[in-house]
């Protein structure tokens, strides 16, 4: 299952404050949209969602910016998409239709219990991790 463009920005985003956490530095909001490709307005939206969720803060002003509330291991990434993207379980099809509709909405019910399940268990900590490993990984040419 697919989740929207929204979520992936989002995740981007908070990445970026995730390397600056130890810092306690600001990051500009223009700094990760031009670093990252994210459309500056859309971006600006995805923002005010995660600081509604209180997953970052912002400091206004020319030397402001944006920054994470918690630790990145104390962030999961079910915690971004459920900022950016609240819950939608009503697209479900209807199980009175046919028996084969019901089979196969508890397939997709199975693989979004999944899906949520990961999503829950990843944090910006992990993901962090293997984003230093993987850049490591290219200076032993």
């Amino acid at each position: 299952m697919q989740l929207p463009v929204k979520v992936h920005y989002a995740t981007l985003a908070m990445l970026a404050l995730a390397g600056r956490y130890a810092s306690r530095e600001l990051l500009p909001a223009r700094i990760i949209a031009r670093e990252h490709g994210i459309p500056n307005q859309f971006l600006g939206q995805i923002l005010q969602q995660l600081r509604a969720a209180g997953l970052i803060t912002s400091v206004r002003g020319a030397n402001g910016g944006f920054q994470l509330e918690r630790p990145p291991s104390a962030i999961s990434v079910g915690e971004i998409v459920d900022a950016v993207c609240p819950s939608n379980s009503a697209g479900a099809a209807s199980e009175e239709s046919s028996p084969f509709c019901g089979v196969v909405s508890e397939v997709w019910d199975e693989l979004r219990a999944q899906q949520r399940t990961t999503l829950q268990n990843r944090t910006l900590g992990d993901l962090l991790l293997r984003l230093q490993e993987s850049s490591g990984s290219m200076f032993y040419i």
